[in-house]
């Protein structure tokens, strides 16, 4: 079942009289996206935790999460990083069958996607070389067909400093404008010739309340949408290709946040080798 994106977005509840010329050309261009909220689980065990061997993960193995442990069947390899051929970090998985359905982001609608990354936390830069994507379109709940031991992350994950928070995810179907990030990143988007002067005033309105919801994460955490142009994301990103599949600003270090990007026929086949993934530290 489709769960529509109905509910008005708050800048549209408290648009000034001045722009109401404006309310019919805002409304045609909202932009569906899923916000993702992430609730603390607890801790594998590591480095900094008293731990030595990557721990217990206290959510299950095909739940939605970031951090903890994989969903793995047996005999798949655990991904590595292409450049340097060292284990990376698995970041967070959305069972898809969590995902209220959005016709328009053409997301899976079952099976499980994961993001890992090629990173040393507090060293480096992620290019986008440096990830893995997957996904698997049928999920067991039978641990006897999947990995559960995972020790032999323990040591890259002391070496490099991994996060080992652990996080539960919710779900849900928003609508926004992502005003800035369109003007500044999608070509295709114009305003009318008819309406320009008047954006001109709404820019000074809007850019107060996109700053207020990236400052409080309202949107910072989503899956399709635009990204928040925060920091030096917009330099980051401004040559990526296709739309953006995933930003995630992460809960253990909020200074850290991941871009992926998918191009819509890829999507479409549900094929996720050619994503491509940027890194941005504030």
């Amino acid at each position: 079942m489709t769960i529509a994106t109905t509910d008005t977005p708050q800048f549209l509840q408290d648009l000034p009289p001045q722009f109401e010329p404006l309310r019919s050309f805002l409304e045609a261009n909202l932009v569906p996206y899923i916000k993702f909220t992430a609730i603390s689980a607890g801790h594998l065990n590591s480095a900094g935790y008293g731990g030595s061997d990557w721990g217990s993960d206290p959510l299950e193995l095909w739940q939605s999460k970031i951090g903890g442990h994989p969903y793995l069947p047996k005999g798949t390899s655990y991904p590595t990083d292409a450049e340097t051929g060292g284990m990376m970090m698995f970041l967070m998985q959305v069972n898809c069958g969590d995902l209220p359905m959005i016709e328009s982001l053409n997301l899976p609608r079952q099976g499980l996607l994961q993001f890992y990354i090629g990173l040393d936390v507090p060293m480096s830069v992620l290019s986008p070389e440096q990830h893995r994507v997957l996904y698997y379109p049928n999920v067991s709940q039978d641990k006897n067909d999947l990995i559960t031991d995972f020790s032999f992350l323990a040591e890259p994950a002391r070496s490099l400093e991994w996060y080992d928070g652990v996080y539960a995810l919710s779900f849900s179907a928003q609508r926004d404008l992502f005003w800035n990030a369109r003007q500044q990143l999608d070509d295709s988007f114009e305003v009318p010739e008819h309406l320009i002067e008047l954006c001109e005033d709404f820019d000074e309105w809007i850019l107060a309340y996109e700053e207020e919801a990236t400052f409080n994460r309202q949107r910072i955490n989503k899956l399709g949408g635009y990204p928040e142009l925060h920091s030096d994301v917009e330099e980051t990103i401004e040559g990526a290709k296709g739309h953006l599949l995933l930003e995630l600003q992460h809960e253990f270090n909020s200074d850290d946040n991941f871009y992926f990007y998918i191009e819509a026929p890829d999507l479409a086949s549900l094929s996720f080798n050619s994503i491509e993934s940027y890194f941005v530290r504030v």
